[in-house]
């Protein structure tokens, strides 16, 4: 299996943990990522259960590292909280996938915002 897919659901779901649990709207749509990205239930129960069991890949298509920052606001909003400790983790993944550090919070309220529109 890829593991630039495997990774960013890995992602999805250490972001969903960030704030201490796991919310059934969290794993709904950590499930739809998974499927979008074609993963297997066992791939994903897999990773739900052993996480460090993939070393994370990063995207280097921009399109692809966009929809990755799309479903960590997605996933950090779906509880209508923004976590501390989501955004921080979310901070820290943009900048892993090359996004500068001095502009990361304010894509991802964009992102959000753009979201809330949908």
């Amino acid at each position: 299996m890829d593991n630039k897919k495997l990774g960013q659901v890995k992602n999805l779901i250490m972001l969903a943990l960030a704030d201490g649990k796991a919310t059934e709207s969290e794993l709904a749509l950590i499930a739809a990522v998974a499927s979008r990205e074609e993963l297997t239930q066992e791939e994903l129960d897999n990773l739900i259960d052993n996480p460090d069991s993939v070393r994370i890949e990063l995207p280097e298509d921009e399109d692809q590292k966009l929809c990755y920052m799309e479903d960590m606001v997605s996933l950090m909003m779906i509880d209508g909280d923004l976590d501390d400790n989501e955004l921080a983790m979310c901070k820290i993944y943009a900048i892993m996938l090359g996004y500068e550090s001095d502009i990361v919070e304010k894509m991802i309220l964009d992102i959000a915002e753009k979201l809330k529109d949908l």
